[in-house]
C-alpha cells in the first residue's frame, strides 16, 4: 500500500511539472488529447498550430451556418429529469424502411451501418423494439412501470434518437448473452451511437445499466464518450462555452446561439442544440 501511495505521489508530481510547462489547459481522452484553446494534439498526427489571431475566425448565426450548408440536427440534445424537452418539441422523423418504425432522421444512416456491421460480424439481424414514442405513449409506459420509466418529457424516446435494440431470442439484459449484444456494446460508438446508460454511469444518470438502449450522438462524440467511459451528462458539462476543442481532425465547440465563432477554414459543419441553452458546433478543420 505504501509503495502504491509513493507511485501515486510521484505521478502527481510529474503531472504538475508537465502541466506547468503547457500554456493551455489540456484534457486527456484515451490515446488522443482533447485540447482547449489554441493547440491541437493527436497521437497520430502530432502537433499542429491553431491560429492565434482571432481575426482568422468568423462570427456567424445558426441560420447563416445552415444556409452555407451546415447540417442541423438534435443529435447532441441532453434529455433527462433536469433538462426535459419542451412540450412543443417536434423531432424530425423518418419511417425506417417503411415499417412504421420511426427514428430521428439524423440517425438513419448510422443505424443502417450498425445493423449491417452486426450481420457481417455476428451473422445475426439487429431489430428495434422501441424507438420514437409520442408523449401519450410515454405517459402510458410511465403509468405502467412507475419509477422504472422516465417522466414524459424526460424520455429520450420522444426524440427518436434513442433505440431499444435486440436480436431474436435475446432482448433486455439477455441482449448481452448474444454475440450481437456484445458487439453492439463494444462497437456501436464507431457508428455514432453510445450505450446511453452504461454500467459505470448510474451515479451520474440515475438509471441502471441498459445494454440494449443505444443513443445516437454522432461522430466524433460517440468515440470520445465511449473510449473514456463517461456519460453524455459528463461529456456535455465538460465543455467550457465559447472555447475551441479539437479531437483528431475534428473541431468541437459549445456556444451561445448569438455568439457563434468558428475558424474560416471549417468544413463539414454540423450544428445541434444541447437542450441546456447552448449549441454544439462540430466540423472538420
Amino acid at each position: 500500500m505504501k509503495k502504491l501511495f509513493r507511485l501515486f505521489l510521484l505521478g502527481a508530481v510529474i503531472s504538475v511539472i508537465v502541466f506547468s510547462s503547457i500554456s493551455v489547459f489540456d484534457i486527456f481522452f484515451g490515446d488522443k488529447m482533447f485540447v482547449i484553446k489554441d493547440r491541437f494534439f493527436s497521437s497520430n498526427e502530432g502537433r499542429m498550430p491553431f491560429p492565434d489571431d482571432l481575426s482568422e475566425c468568423e462570427t456567424v448565426s445558426i441560420p447563416e451556418l445552415i444556409e452555407k450548408g451546415a447540417v442541423f440536427s438534435d443529435s447532441l440534445m441532453l434529455i433527462n429529469s433536469e433538462y426535459p424537452l419542451a412540450e412543443n418539441y417536434a423531432p424530425a422523423l423518418i419511417d425506417l424502411n417503411g415499417n412504421e418504425v420511426f427514428i430521428n432522421e439524423c440517425a438513419e444512416k448510422a443505424y443502417s451501418g450498425l445493423k449491417t456491421a452486426v450481420t457481417e460480424n455476428c451473422g445475426d439481424s439487429l431489430y428495434i423494439m422501441s424507438s420514437f414514442r409520442t408523449p401519450d405513449e410515454q405517459k402510458e409506459i410511465k403509468k405502467a412501470e412507475g419509477d422504472y420509466a422516465a417522466d414524459v418529457y424526460s424520455s429520450e424516446h420522444l426524440t427518436g434518437l434513442a433505440l431499444d435494440v435486440y436480436v431474436m431470442y435475446h432482448a433486455g439484459m439477455g441482449f448481452l448473452e448474444s454475440d450481437a449484444g456484445k458487439f453492439v456494446n463494444k462497437s456501436c460508438h464507431k457508428h455514432g451511437f453510445i450505450i446511453r446508460y452504461p454500467y459505470y454511469g448510474e451515479e451520474t444518470t440515475g438509471i441502471p445499466y441498459e445494454p440494449w438502449h443505444i443513443r445516437y450522438v454522432g461522430l466524433p462524440h460517440s468515440e470520445i464518450i465511449t473510449e473514456n467511459k463517461i456519460t453524455l451528462e459528463e461529456y456535455i458539462s465538460s465543455f467550457v462555452p465559447g472555447t475551441f476543442y479539437f479531437y483528431g481532425d475534428y473541431f468541437i465547440s459549445r456556444q451561445k446561439e448569438d455568439e457563434i465563432r468558428i475558424p474560416k477554414e471549417l468544413h463539414e459543419i454540423a450544428v445541434s442544440p444541447d437542450n441546456t441553452g447552448f449549441y454544439f458546433i462540430t466540423g472538420k478543420y
